[in-house]
């Protein structure tokens, strides 16, 4: 399965373990945009070349995992993968779910009925993923760990 990780630059090492553990389950990563992290001072040129790259991976990808919180570029990251959801599955992860609570860190896209909100440690998200879980209910998964 080819998958693609979504997530604030801050959260990078979070992205990259979740990477890794999928890339050990066998899938194919479309794009791995923390080789070469922020470049929002690189140019034009060059945030347009990686617009471009992270715009096809979404696109390809028949995974989408979305790490809360995120940036403005995650934000759009999720709403091209709900745009192209035909093709793909969507999980949208958060620690705490407080950007569930229907406050000021509620996106309406959130609610989407594609997405797949998933609220558990981050190292609960890794095994559910490195189980093979991913073609089943996360949150019903987690019930059984």
């Amino acid at each position: 399965m080819r998958f693609y990780v979504s997530t604030g630059i801050f959260s990078a090492q979070r992205a990259a373990e979740l990477a890794d553990v999928l890339r050990r389950r066998g899938h194919e990563q479309t794009y791995d945009w923390m080789e070469h992290g922020d470049v929002r001072r690189e140019g034009a040129s060059r945030m347009g070349e990686v617009a471009f790259n992270e715009l096809r991976a979404v696109r390809d990808a028949e995974l989408v995992v979305v790490l809360l919180p995120g940036g403005s570029g995650t934000h759009t990251e999720l709403g091209m993968a709900i745009a192209t959801r035909s093709n793909k599955r969507i999980i949208l992860w958060s620690e705490t779910g407080d950007e569930f609570s229907f406050d000021e860190r509620t996106c309406a896209f959130y609610f989407h009925p594609s997405i797949e909100r998933v609220t558990c440690s981050f190292d609960d998200l890794k095994r559910l993923l490195d189980r093979e879980q991913i073609g089943s209910d996360l949150n019903r998964a987690l019930l059984d760990m």
